[in-house]
């Protein structure tokens, strides 16, 4: 029987398989021998291209390890498929039992040239032809070049998708992280310029730093020393034991200079009651300057204290 030329329908349905080569050598002689042709060949390799970028596509998202034993299973299946067109019980042969020549009671057929399964037709049963292997196979089930293309991608998209979920989780955990250990940086960094800026201005006094301390009458109270450099016109504050204030309040820092208190730093604590301040502009001089003190005020500031002074200290003369 002439075998009739397959359609470009029927040449598709192999592209899955040559593209990852579970096509047997039939099969794979046909669908090479069609990409050659002019007829076939541009669709075919239009085809093929958009079978690999999608199978790159998903292969660069993740890297994907069938699960182990599933070549077996999908062979097994595929066994199992092919078996059921075989009969439940053997079929006699023909054999020549004397030189008179028997005829034949059925047809004897295989699906492809290497299958080991085969079909079995009675004489007179119209054949069904497909012109190909691959006819065959759609009439008895789905392709098994294209049902291992399909659960293999079934599989690399299951596992995309949690790996990107995955990522997305870890992702989010290593941005928090970053973002906690850069609030983290920028506050050792703003605590180390200020321990610079401490030394620096204590340093830079030789000689002529004066300290004023500044006490409640409470055993307990809060406390805070002034190291005044009044050859640089520079102060650094130490204050401690400050109780905690609310958002649109703190606490400013006045010296009486001929009986006026005039502003000088408005601050918060931390939440150890500690504030360490340094570089706060101060005169050069402490003529006329008899007392610091500190008041509790609004946020935005004052020009003039708005109660009495809970801690004050006097400062020394100087020569």
């Amino acid at each position: 029987m002439t075998m009739m030329p397959p359609t470009l329908e029927q040449l598709r349905e192999l592209a899955p398989g040559y593209l990852f080569e579970t096509l047997d050598a039939g099969e794979r002689t046909r669908f090479e021998h069609a990409l050659r042709s002019p007829e076939f060949g541009p669709a075919l390799q239009a085809e093929l291209a958009a079978l690999h970028t999608a199978s790159g596509a998903l292969a660069a998202s993740q890297a994907i390890t069938p699960p182990a034993g599933l070549r077996d299973r999908l062979q097994a299946r595929i066994a199992a498929e092919q078996a059921t067109s075989v009969p439940s019980t053997p079929v006699p042969v023909a054999r020549m039992a004397s030189t008179t020549p028997v005829a034949p009671v059925a047809r004897v057929s295989r699906a492809t040239p290497t299958s080991q399964a085969v079909r079995v037709t009675p004489l007179g049963t119209p054949a069904v032809s497909t012109g190909t292997a691959s006819g065959a196979r759609k009439a008895g089930g789905t392709s098994r070049a294209g049902w291992y293309a399909a659960a293999v991608a079934s599989a690399g998209l299951a596992a995309a998708l949690v790996f990107a979920f995955d990522l997305r989780q870890r992702v989010d955990t290593l941005e928090a992280e970053a973002r906690e250990k850069s609030l983290l940086l920028a506050r050792s960094d703003e605590k180390r310029k200020e321990s610079e800026q401490t030394l620096a201005t204590l340093l830079a006094g030789r000689g002529n730093v004066v300290l004023v301390n500044l006490n409640t009458t409470a055993p307990t109270g809060p406390g805070m020393q002034v190291f005044w450099n009044v050859r640089s016109g520079k102060a650094v504050v130490n204050a401690f034991g400050l109780a905690q204030v609310a958002k649109d309040r703190a606490y400013m820092l006045w010296m009486i200079r001929d009986g006026t208190p005039v502003p000088l730093k408005l601050f918060t604590p931390d939440e150890s009651g500690r504030a360490l301040m340094g570089n706060i502009e101060v005169p050069t001089s402490t003529t006329g300057i008899t007392l610091l003190a500190v008041t509790e005020e609004n946020a935005s500031g004052a020009i003039a204290p708005t109660m009495t002074p809970f801690i004050a200290g006097s400062v020394p003369a100087t020569r």
